[in-house]
This record gives structure tokens, C-alpha cells and sequence, in this order.
């Protein structure tokens, strides 16, 4: 584990210039950047080796000092858990903005246009994304993804593909188990991209997207089947 060595030189090219100082009562400034430099840092594949970061390096990257640092968040779970809930944030609204340009669509549109969303954030917010869910870096929060932000995420899947059955069609799994079907399908997938892409082609993930719920559809059976 790297130590927070005060006397350690910085890393050349890498800290970003000494910020102006917040006027007083800008404390959120403070904090919002501090959270946008941690996600900056886990973003770069070639900044996070080796593992793992320090607050020090964050304070480098906010352009602050490790005391100011300190006084917005004590120490890296609770800066972890400030970026998880930011991002989690960020993600359900893109999902809702996305739901809401295709409301007049179909059903499986709508699931679709959402499950695009979470894809691109995924792609768009590495960093986030990687802090969120855990992936490829030492835990800045706790093992648990903050139980509250999922919960509201896994109403957007449930949601979504309660929605199908509007088209008629029954499904042939309960709803509660589609929707989490549907959730480790996309995410799943994801993850797959960068293990296994170069021995074995995974194509486009959005076009992925498009035939998973059109295969979810299509397994179902008639809700009301003619004699």
C-alpha cells in the first residue's frame, strides 16, 4: 500500500497547479472538485498503476492541500461513498432522461433506450462507473454499494420491464427475475469487454442491447393465447 508520505516528492506531470483559494462560504466548490479529481484519477488506467491511491494523490490532483482535503472528507471511505452517490445520481438521471425521450414509444423501446443509457454512462464515466461498482481499483468506500442508491437503480430495471407486459406478453420469467436478468445481462456484458475483446469479438454492446430485450420479448408468451 502506497503511504501517505508527507516528505515524498510529487509526481512529475502529474499534480495538477495549486488552485485559487475558495472564497469563504464555497465550500462546495471545494468538495464537487475534490470528487471530480478522484474520478479523474481512477479514469486513467495509467494513473491507477500501481494501486492503490492515496488521499494525498487526490489532494495533488484537486490542485489543494491534504488539510483542506481532510476537512470536507475524513478519510477515503467517506470520499469513496460521496463519489458513489454522485454517480449513482448522474447515472439515474441519464436513464431517466433517456425514458422520458421515448415515452410515447413501446414498451421495449423505453427498457432499451434505458439500458443504452447505462451503457453509455458506463463507457462516458469510466471512472465513476469503476468507483460505483467496485471494478479495478482498490475500494475507496465500503465492500457494500450504498444499499439506497442501488435500490432506487433496481426500480428503474423493475420498472421498465413491468412495462413489457403492456404489450401483451407474458413473460416467461416473474418480472422481479427479468429485471435482474435483464441488469447482469448489460452489466455483464460490460465487464466481458475488456477481458475477453481481444480472443473473442464481442461486436457493438448497444447492438448487444437491442437483441437481449428483443430475445426477453420474444420467449414470452401471449397474455391472453387465442383457443
Amino acid at each position: 500500500m502506497r503511504a501517505d508520505d508527507s516528505s515524498s516528492k510529487e509526481d512529475s506531470g502529474t499534480a495538477r497547479a495549486p488552485r485559487e483559494r475558495n472564497p469563504r462560504g464555497q465550500g462546495d466548490r471545494l468538495r464537487e472538485e475534490v470528487i471530480a479529481a478522484l474520478v479523474r484519477l481512477v479514469n486513467d488506467d495509467d494513473r491507477m498503476r500501481p494501486l492503490p491511491l492515496s488521499l494525498r494523490e487526490v489532494a495533488r490532483e484537486s490542485g489543494v492541500t491534504a488539510p483542506a482535503l481532510y476537512r470536507h472528507f475524513a478519510d477515503k471511505e467517506e470520499l469513496g461513498r460521496a463519489v458513489e452517490i454522485d454517480g449513482f445520481e448522474r447515472l439515474i438521471a441519464a436513464m431517466d432522461a433517456a425514458d422520458a425521450s421515448v415515452a410515447s414509444g413501446l414498451p421495449s423501446k423505453r427498457l432499451i433506450a434505458q439500458a443504452q443509457a447505462y451503457c453509455r454512462f458506463a463507457q462516458e464515466h469510466k471512472g465513476y462507473y469503476r468507483i460505483m461498482f467496485k471494478t479495478d481499483f482498490m475500494r475507496f468506500a465500503s465492500s457494500t454499494t450504498e444499499p439506497h442508491m442501488a435500490a432506487e437503480l433496481a426500480e428503474r430495471w423493475r420498472t421498465a420491464v413491468a412495462r413489457l407486459r403492456e404489450q401483451d406478453i407474458e413473460l416467461s420469467q416473474p418480472p422481479e427475475q427479468a429485471a435482474m436478468f435483464i441488469w447482469a445481462s448489460v452489466h455483464g456484458r460490460l465487464a466481458l469487454t475488456s477481458t475477453v475483446e481481444s480472443i473473442w469479438p464481442l461486436g457493438d454492446v448497444h447492438d448487444y442491447i437491442e437483441k437481449l430485450v428483443e430475445s426477453l420479448v420474444k420467449v414470452g408468451l401471449p397474455r391472453h393465447p387465442t383457443a
